[in-house]
This record gives C-alpha cells, sequence and structure tokens, in this order.
C-alpha cells in the first residue's frame, strides 16, 4: 500500500515528472562542485550514503567517492534515467539508482550511515516531513546522520520575495510596487490552488524542524547555506538515550 500524498506533494510530483534537471541556481560544473563540498563538509564519509531526491545525480556524482555505498532516489523516471547517463559517464560503480519517495524508501534500502534530503523538505507539508524523519530513523545506522539540506527559512520569506522573487532593489516606491504586484501573484495562486506559485513550496522555521526531529528520535543541529542567503540546514543525529 502507498504512502497518501498531500496536495503540496502530489503537485511537487506533478511538477518533477518529466523533468531532467534540478534546477540549481547555478548549473555548471564549477558550481555543482561548489554545492557538493558544502554538503561533503557536513557529514561523516565512509559507509553507506541515502540521497534522498538525487534528482539527476548532478550532485550525488561528487559525493560518490567519498563513500562505499551510494543508494541515489528519486520518483521521477526522467531524472532517474538522467542521472544513469551521469553516473554511467562518469565512471561510478557504487551508485545503485532507485525509484522511491521521501516518506518510503525503496525495499532494497535496509540501512544507511549517511543520509542527504537535499531541496526535498520544500515540497512536504509538516506531517509529511514528519513522515520522513520517521522513515530516515528507521534505515539509519545507530551512530549515523540525516542531513537535511536547503531547508527555506520561513524567517527569511520576506527577503526571498523582495530580493529574489521580486528582484527588487529599488527605492521606497519599487519597493511598494514589488509588494503588491507578489502580493497580488500570491493571491491568484491560492484561488487557483497553485502552492508552487513562488517555485518553493513550504517554508519552515527552525522550531518546526527541531520539534519534528525530536519526536522522530534525533537532536538536531542548525547551520546557514553557504549560496542560498535564505535557506538553512538540519543535521539530525539519533538521541544516545534511545539506543
Amino acid at each position: 500500500m502507498g504512502v497518501r500524498l498531500s496536495k503540496l506533494q502530489a503537485l511537487s510530483q506533478k511538477h518533477w515528472i518529466g523533468k531532467t534537471d534540478a534546477g540549481h541556481r547555478y548549473s555548471t560544473e564549477e558550481w555543482l562542485s561548489k554545492y557538493a563540498s558544502e554538503f561533503l563538509a557536513m557529514i561523516p564519509s565512509g559507509g553507506i550514503l541515502l540521497d534522498v531526491g538525487c534528482g539527476a545525480c548532478q550532485l550525488t556524482t561528487y559525493f560518490a567517492e567519498e563513500f562505499d555505498k551510494v543508494y541515489a532516489v528519486d520518483f521521477s523516471e526522467t531524472m532517474l534515467a538522467t542521472a544513469r547517463q551521469r553516473v554511467d559517464g562518469c565512471g561510478l560503480t557504487n551508485v545503485s539508482l532507485l525509484s522511491g519517495t521521501a516518506q518510503k524508501f525503496p525495499e532494497a534500502v535496509h540501512e544507511a550511515d549517511v543520509i542527504l534530503s537535499c531541496g526535498v523538505v520544500q515540497y512536504l507539508t509538516l506531517p509529511d516531513f514528519r513522515e520522513h524523519l520517521h522513515e530516515c530513523r528507521r534505515v539509519l545506522s545507530k551512530g549515523g546522520m540525516v542531513c537535511v539540506a536547503m531547508i527555506p527559512n520561513l524567517a527569511l520569506k520576506e527577503l526571498y520575495y523582495s530580493k529574489i522573487l521580486g528582484h527588487n532593489e529599488g527605492d521606497y516606491v519599487g519597493r511598494l510596487r514589488t509588494w503588491i504586484e507578489l502580493r497580488r501573484r500570491h493571491v491568484l495562486a491560492y484561488l487557483r490552488g497553485d502552492l508552487l506559485w513562488d517555485a518553493i513550496g513550504n517554508w519552515f522555521s527552525q522550531r518546526d524542524v527541531a520539534i519534528a526531529a525530536s519526536d522522530a528520535g534525533f537532536d538536531v543541529e542548525f547551520r546557514n547555506s553557504w549560496f542560498y542567503e535564505y535557506r538553512f540546514h538540519a543535521l539530525l543525529t539519533p538521541v544516545k538515550s534511545l539506543y
């Protein structure tokens, strides 16, 4: 029996089905390497990595040499097909591409030392996110780590709307016009049920993440994103008293 999808997750899957590129801010190999280096600086290497929402493996191929085995998981068959071309082109033999979601990992994944879900949780409601963390807890090895990366920061939502989405660098009048236009777009999106109107989806506070992490049996540490000013990362480790 499959996991029931929330409206946000269903819209997100519809959006990504058929895509072949993850849509990073910059997609050159130089920048992909920089993005990957940020995550590698936060997570331990070695053992088994589970990369949830791997997309076309644009970052996964940079992780692969640091781990004995990599499970790269995505629900989009077109993404996985593109990922296969990239993985084969890089000559990597330790990457297994599997179909799955953030709430239900493939049956082939029994255990992982590190779980990375990068740019995934913005497509989850808070209940979806809790399910994702419980699924991570289920397969995470003793002493392992979960890195929930690129979480849209609710505290910086207005910064994104004005500086990124609105491209606003003007005076007071320009800022006011931008604010009005964004609110107009938001209302229209609400009326047509477009939960992805801002190209983000869901925004989280660090308190939201901390509560969900605690509920799933994790301690959490937060880090700011190097390259995306309105996002943060959460490093989760199992609460030691639960062992």
